[in-house]
């Protein structure tokens, strides 16, 4: 519990056409998509062998969430960051959307995304709809922040600087409350 001046809320209200979107990447799975992962470890066994950035399977899908707040609690009187979203469950479409205002859209460059092999190996192992991962994974990108286009690069080298990766992963257009994914996610291992 907290107190802030009702001028320094981030809620989304103050987004605008022009802003970025960026990414700070998450540890791994997170909180969500644990039913889809016990299916592909019941029908697959045999990812259980697997190594993923030089843990085993079973070591890289219980990696615990990643805090955000130490990496970006800096950042907040500087009234740059407009807008911020967890992604959980639901994706970056169905969580980043719950932010922007009325009249704005997200628009995400998949071409941008650095997924995290986790889930790479998870989809390929078990063939899992691109669909159904976006829909159920973070796939790496663990919080979006919304900011004004000239403060991004402030943002992603003060966040890196914490130890966490950032990258720019889309922008903010006119619209009706939608987050839309184009381009190619790449896949590969």
């Amino acid at each position: 519990m907290g107190i802030v001046d009702k001028d320094k809320i981030i809620d989304g209200s103050k987004i605008q056409e022009g802003d970025v979107v960026i990414s700070l990447e998450s540890s791994g799975i997170h909180t969500n998509g644990y039913t889809l992962v016990r299916r592909v470890m019941k029908e697959y066994p045999e990812v259980l062998e697997e190594v993923v950035d030089g843990k085993t399977f079973i070591e890289a899908i219980l990696e615990p969430h990643r805090c955000y707040y130490t990496a970006i609690k800096d950042l907040f009187d500087k009234g740059i960051i407009t807008g911020l979203a967890h992604i959980t469950g639901g994706g970056i479409c169905e969580n980043l959307n719950r932010i922007l205002p009325e009249n704005l859209d997200a628009k995400i460059d998949a071409n941008k995304y650095q997924i995290l092999d986790i889930f790479k190996l998870i989809k390929k192992t078990a063939n899992v709809d691109e669909k159904e991962m976006l829909r159920t994974f973070n796939l790496g990108v663990g919080l979006t922040v919304v900011a004004k286009k000239e403060a991004a690069k402030e943002i992603i080298e003060h966040v890196k600087a914490q130890g966490i990766n950032a990258y720019e992963i889309g922008q903010i257009e006119k619209g009706s409350k939608q987050v839309t994914v184009n381009g190619d996610f790449d896949w590969n291992i």
